[in-house]
């Protein structure tokens, strides 16, 4: 159930409060509040802690349902057996959408309190009944996961508020908790029928996929529990912890052989999958020398310099969705467990890599990142990533060019409108300081790469993929020439929802 905020005497008193918290961030910081805090603060909106010089951006909290919805209805056949899990995360979206946007209601605009409560009951009546009559569910399964997927995702979503103030938009947190609350339950849907009786996965995918969902969803439970334990936090025993979680994603049985085993087998059953991860090692490796570069001038990066990440990134994912989508879907699994872990530790700084992280940190920064979370480059990995998470079956060759939306409109249209606004922009747009020449830029050079990759038949277009790829670079780079939110989260979505409608 939603709370009205408070007063202005227990906003004082909250404020008080706050103050105390801001010494804490972070993963301690949500701890210490919800331990320090009386239950009614936690609902206060002067204890929330949006981003700074930005916009709530509540509009996003409708990209994630949307893109969803329209995967759903453009399946490929061969992926019919997913439909009905589809269809659940699908009105699962919606319905945190919804509770989102009645948040926005009723903690901003002044009702009466019969409106409060209506508006409160809202998200989990309708997701109970979008379940019911249009998943097809027993009523008993609608109403259990209608209310309490509605109510705990609000949780998460203020306490993510309040625990890393400064980090996120409300619009952003609400696309991270939607994105960590779906994959919870596509994981515990996964690991729950296997270990309940399921057949073992037999197909090449299907194994890495089990592999990735195991690793990640025990990476989330030891997130959780550092959040409740807080003495896990102190270095010997998070190294305990860790250890004994790489135990758990490489040994636990979950594929025949087991994981570790069949991972190696994967990687050396073909000579031109060696190849391409060699090639991936040595961005690795030219990713690392780029940094410690950076660190080493004593200067902070500019823009030009941090978009040699995109660069880098669109030579990752390029030639792995069209020569080897399984590595790269394994790769992207690796890479963001990879984020988390090093983030953990830079943020309860664990020795010996922790002021190591932090001096990076501080070179890499942008204003987004005005928070304790560096948000934007786990947001470039997530918003190249998402398209390959969110598709069935997504290395069937059925959409290369759905998956390469992460690609096109961050690494090429976004890369190209920062390098030329920078350098050749006369003409801004009005309020905001983009320019025309950068907006040209990205709709050019996406367009240019996509005629690029038909020419050299690695994506297959048509009329209405054509018109659908146009329609999508002119709404992406509109859309980075005014928002104030990340981007590199945002262009992802709204390219993938529109060029997957062709």
């Amino acid at each position: 159930m939603m709370r009205s905020p408070e007063s202005d005497t227990e906003h004082s008193e909250s404020d008080s409060i706050g103050s105390t918290d801001s010494q804490s961030s972070g993963l301690g910081g949500v701890r210490h509040q919800r331990r320090s805090t009386r239950r009614p603060d936690v609902f206060s909106l002067k204890a929330m802690s949006p981003r700074p010089n930005a916009g709530p951006g509540g509009w996003l909290c409708l990209l994630l349902p949307l893109a969803l919805g329209v995967r759903l209805l453009h399946a490929p056949p061969k992926c019919k057996d997913q439909a009905r899990m589809q269809s659940i995360l699908t009105v699962s979206a919606g319905g945190m959408a919804l509770e989102t946007l009645c948040f926005f209601i009723y903690a901003f605009v002044k009702t009466g309190i019969l409106v409060k409560c209506l508006v409160s009951l809202l998200p989990g009546v309708v997701t109970s009944l979008t379940f019911y009559l249009l998943v097809d569910t027993s009523i008993i399964f609608a109403v259990l996961v209608g209310f309490l997927l509605t109510s705990s995702y609000q949780q998460i979503y203020i306490y993510t508020l309040r625990g890393f103030g400064g980090s996120f938009t409300y619009g952003e947190a609400s696309v991270f908790i939607q994105g960590l609350v779906l994959f919870a339950m596509s994981a515990v849907h996964r690991l729950g029928g296997f270990f309940c009786g399921g057949s073992w996965p037999s197909d090449e995918f299907e194994i890495l996929n089990m592999i990735m969902v195991n690793a990640l969803f025990w990476l989330l439970v030891f997130c959780l529990a550092l959040v409740l334990f807080p003495s896990l936090r102190k270095p010997y025993r998070f190294y305990l912890w860790t250890l004994q979680l790489l135990l758990a994603v490489t040994c636990m049985p979950v594929t025949r052989p087991l994981p570790l085993l069949a991972l190696i087998q994967f990687l050396l059953r073909d000579q031109d999958r060696l190849s391409i991860l060699v090639f991936y090692l040595l961005l690795v490796v030219l990713t690392c020398i780029t940094v410690a570069w950076q660190i080493g001038s004593a200067s902070k990066a500019n823009t030009r310099v941090r978009k040699i990440f995109h660069l880098l990134i669109v030579l990752v994912y390029i030639p792995g969705l069209v020569f080897e989508c399984a590595l790269l879907y394994l790769a992207t699994g690796v890479a963001l467990a990879a984020f988390v872990v090093l983030e953990i530790l830079r943020l309860l700084k664990i020795p010996p890599l922790a002021d190591r992280l932090a001096d990076a940190f501080r070179s890499f920064k942008d204003e987004k990142d005005a928070g304790e979370l560096a948000l934007t480059p786990f947001c470039l990995l997530i918003g190249c990533s998402m398209p390959i998470w969110m598709t069935p079956c997504p290395c069937s060759g059925d959409d290369t060019l759905a998956l390469l939306s992460g690609i096109l409109a961050v690494g090429v249209g976004d890369t190209a409108a920062s390098v030329v606004g920078s350098k050749l922009g006369r003409n801004k747009w009005g309020r905001s300081s983009r320019s025309l020449e950068g907006t040209i830029a990205f709709v050019v050079s996406v367009l240019l790469a996509v005629w690029l990759l038909e020419i050299g038949g690695l994506v297959a277009m048509t009329q209405a993929k054509w018109f659908a790829t146009i329609f999508a670079a002119l709404n992406s780079a509109l859309v980075e020439a005014f928002t104030d939110q990340v981007d590199n989260l945002v262009l992802p979505l709204i390219f993938y929802t529109i060029v997957g409608l062709a």
